[in-house]
């Protein structure tokens, strides 16, 4: 068993195993993904704690440009956002508030500044993305399509 099979099981034992046994905690799947980015994603709590212990590095990200931090977020870890949060570049942190939605004392997220209003915010984040697509840079308007998804998802009763 791999280690990202094992990330992928949830297997707590597993990983650390084989993280023992020497395995590279920083490998890159097919995707652009390591294990890290994998169990954030999936919310593994336990697991996320044990790959950063054994080396991994929170700042690799994908091929679609997103981090541990990002994957946690989009898909509403608020914890797992919390561990991760401290080794993310600015902009990762800025996203993974945006994405959150939550008050920064909920999940304890410093925030360096006031957030600008959401109308405005979206209307910038609308504006970057089109630009970038005109200059042949899809990641952005993905991200954005990304960002749309959870806002709607997360005004659902």
């Amino acid at each position: 068993m791999s280690l990202f099979d094992a990330v992928a099981a949830g297997d707590l034992a597993r990983v650390e195993a084989l993280l023992a046994g020497g395995a590279d905690p920083n490998p890159f799947d097919s995707d652009g993904r390591t294990p890290l980015i994998i169990a954030a994603e999936m919310g593994h709590e336990a697991l996320v704690r044990t790959l950063l212990a054994a080396g991994a590095d929170p700042s690799l990200s994908d091929r679609m440009s997103e981090s541990a931090l990002i994957k946690a977020a989009a898909h509403g870890h608020g914890r797992v956002a919390s561990f991760l949060y401290p080794h993310a570049s600015e902009d990762d942190q800025a996203m993974a508030r945006t994405l959150l939605q939550v008050g920064t004392d909920f999940f304890n997220l410093p925030r360096s500044q006031p957030e600008p209003p959401d109308d405005f915010r979206r209307k910038l984040a609308s504006a970057s993305a089109y630009v970038s697509s005109k200059l042949g840079d899809d990641n952005p308007a993905e991200r954005l399509e990304r960002l749309h998804r959870a806002e709607k998802n997360s005004k659902k009763p």
